[in-house]
Formats: structure tokens, C-alpha cells, sequence
């Protein structure tokens, strides 16, 4: 299987998956998030996934781009435009518009995947919704599946009502941030048992890349791509400034090597913001 980091970062300079970034200044970081994907992923090799909430489709397009798997996705809103050259290049792919339920309801139990993604979904639903939420989960993971779920961790990131997206202050919002033990309770009682799990985003990935790349990333692709800028400015801008995006492009990766290293190491329940599972069904 192809790695999905280096999928990642090819898709990125190509412009999928990176709405609001700049193609010249990709997320080097992400390469710790992406090789738990990947233990997901090939242990064994997907034939199949569904992607909830999947947004503009960034890792849908990743697993397509990497596996020979057929797949779904759904999401509440979506830009037709942004799904338009995932839909059009991957004919064994579906698309659906709603939630969980709905497209429940439409297969009518006749639909089951080898691996189902939950990435930053789990806290956008409100607490109450979870035991059907799961309920429907159980019923699209096949025999010997997994699900892939990542979210908040509650210990490092505080509760949700203190989050600036929280669901009162942010439609689409977060109602609730989980610690480990809540969520392994949550997902017991719905018959599903954790096989592995870790945590991502350790502190010092946030504060010295994060806060950085991604500005400066936002920045360089408002001034390559908005329309409020004339068309020679744009031009002068990409040429003049290829020195500095190519300094900065080696200083972040050389930092993104460093962040590697500390993810790996020191990303605990104490330290990180992100919570990984792969959970599956219980036998």
C-alpha cells in the first residue's frame, strides 16, 4: 500500500483537500495523524469505507487515491464543486448528502464497510443523539471492521461550552469534549470494544507549527487566488516570492521533523489535543 502521508502531500500541492490553503506551503505535520490512519487502513487491507461527516472530501480522496477500496461518504453540507473531481474520477464512489441516519434508513441494512471514518466528528453531535448515533454505527460496520474515530481530548482541550466553536456560540459547533474513559464507557455500551488507542497534537506541535504554517499558508493563497487582486499582481507576487515560499517551505519541513518526533514520543492524554481510536465490534 502507497503511504498515505506522501498521497497527502502530493494531493495537497495539487490543490485537493486544502480548501483556504496555499498549495505551495503544505502540512508537513500531519504525518504522525496519517500513520495511524495507515495501521488502520492496512491491517488488513480496506475493501470498503464510509466516510461520516467527511466535509470536502480531503480524506475520501486520500484512501481512493491509495487503495483499491470502494467507498461512501456523508456529509450534512457540501460544496458540489469542491466533491465534483472525486466524484467524477472514482465511478465505485457514492456521495450522499444528510446524516448517519438518513443514509441508514436509504440502504436499508444492506450496506456494510470494512472501515468507517469518524474524523472530528464524534463532538459535533449532541450528547443525547449519541446511543442511536452508535446504534446506527453498529449496524454499517462489517464483520472483522473497524472505525476510525478521532476527537478532542477533553483533559488538554477543557470542555466544549469553554471552546470558541462551541454548538451555542457556532452553528455546526462542538456540544461535547470526551476524556478517554468517558468515550471507551460510551462505545462499550454500544458494543463496540477499543483495539488500539493514542493521542495527537501534542502542545508543541500546535504552538510552533501550527501557529505558524497555517496563517502564512491562508496567506500566501488569498494572495495567489482572490479575485480581489488584479491578475498581474497575482502574477508579480507568485514569481517574486518564490525565494521566500521555498525558505519557507524548508523551514517547516525541517520543524515538522522535529514534531515527529515529539508526537511519537511524548503525545499522551496530559500533553495532546487529539484523541485516535480504532475501535471494532465486539465478538
Amino acid at each position: 500500500m502507497r503511504s498515505l502521508y506522501h498521497t497527502y502531500l502530493r494531493l495537497w500541492q495539487q490543490g485537493y483537500g486544502n480548501a483556504g490553503f496555499s498549495p505551495r506551503l503544505p502540512d508537513y505535520a500531519t504525518r504522525y495523524w496519517l500513520d495511524q490512519l495507515q495501521a488502520a487502513v492496512a491491517h488488513p487491507l480496506i475493501r470498503s469505507f464510509l466516510d461520516i461527516g467527511a466535509g470536502d472530501g480531503r480524506l475520501s480522496m486520500l484512501l481512493l487515491s491509495t487503495t483499491q477500496a470502494q467507498g461512501a461518504a456523508v456529509e450534512v453540507a457540501f460544496d458540489d464543486r469542491a466533491w465534483q473531481p472525486i466524484t467524477s474520477a472514482y465511478p465505485q464512489f457514492e456521495l450522499h448528502r444528510g446524516l448517519l441516519q438518513d443514509y441508514v434508513a436509504s440502504c436499508q441494512g444492506k450496506r456494510q464497510f470494512d472501515l468507517v471514518l469518524l474524523a472530528e466528528v464524534f463532538e459535533h453531535i449532541p450528547p443525547s443523539d449519541i446511543p442511536l448515533f452508535l446504534k446506527h454505527l453498529y449496524t454499517m460496520v462489517a464483520d472483522g471492521g473497524k472505525v476510525f474515530l478521532t476527537t478532542p481530548n477533553r483533559v488538554v482541550m477543557g470542555p466544549a461550552e469553554q471552546s470558541p466553536i462551541w454548538h451555542e456560540r457556532e452553528p455546526y459547533g462542538h456540544h461535547k469534549h470526551y476524556t478517554y474513559q468517558e468515550l471507551a464507557a460510551l462505545l462499550s455500551a454500544a458494543g463496540f470494544v477499543v483495539e488500539w488507542h493514542c493521542f495527537e497534537c501534542h502542545r508543541f506541535k500546535s504552538w510552533l507549527y501550527n501557529r505558524w504554517l497555517y496563517p502564512l499558508s491562508r496567506l500566501d493563497a488569498r494572495l495567489l487566488f482572490s479575485k480581489k487582486i488584479p491578475a498581474p499582481m497575482r502574477t508579480v507576487y507568485r514569481w517574486l516570492s518564490l525565494p521566500a515560499i521555498g525558505l519557507a517551505r524548508a523551514w517547516f519541513w525541517l520543524l515538522a521533523q522535529a514534531v515527529y518526533v515529539v508526537e511519537k514520543r511524548l503525545s499522551n492524554e496530559r500533553t495532546a489535543q487529539t484523541m485516535m481510536l480504532v475501535i471494532k465490534k465486539q465478538s
